[in-house]
């Protein structure tokens, strides 16, 4: 037992790499849940990690759960990754995609983007959601949904 005396290192590099193995794991899981649900319908953007702080019209302050945000031709799809929460919003729904840091008139100090769409019942609504990389996300849900509604909408 002298030999792991003084290997602090190895302990370390357990932790590390279990870590690195569980995160590695849930994505795997989620990936193989995405596929099971969606079947060949191909995500355009996809990100893990991602907070989601509800809906304006839910009551209540902004709730936080953490899962995955996808971004297909025609929708938005999240879904966290403990409670099952899933939202979905039709990209013909979609009116506007913006940064912002407050929601439900709270700073929640951090980099978020907004969604303003109408919800099922016609209702403007909006969605916030922390996602890597803020701008790159806007752009893409700009580009991709927004601006065809514009297009599509008629004069």
């Amino acid at each position: 037992m002298n030999i792991f005396a003084n290997q602090q290192w190895i302990f370390i590099a357990i932790v590390f790499f279990g870590i690195i193995f569980y995160i590695s794991w849930l994505r795997w899981r989620e990936r193989k849940w995405i596929e099971k649900r969606f079947g060949e319908e191909r995500a355009i953007a996809m990100s893990f990690g991602v907070n989601y702080f509800g809906r304006t019209t839910e009551p209540g302050a902004p709730r936080k759960s953490s899962g995955f945000l996808l971004m297909f031709p025609d929708k938005l799809f999240y879904r966290s990754r403990l409670t099952k929460l899933e939202l979905e919003i039709p990209g013909h729904r979609l009116t506007r995609v913006y940064h912002d840091s407050n929601h439900k008139g709270i700073d929640l100090h951090q980099s978020l983007m907004k969604v303003d769409f109408l919800n099922h019942k016609g209702q403007k609504d909006t969605a916030a959601f922390k996602v890597p990389y803020p701008p790159q996300w806007i752009q893409a849900v700009e580009a991709t949904l927004v601006r065809r509604n514009r297009k599509d909408a008629p004069n």
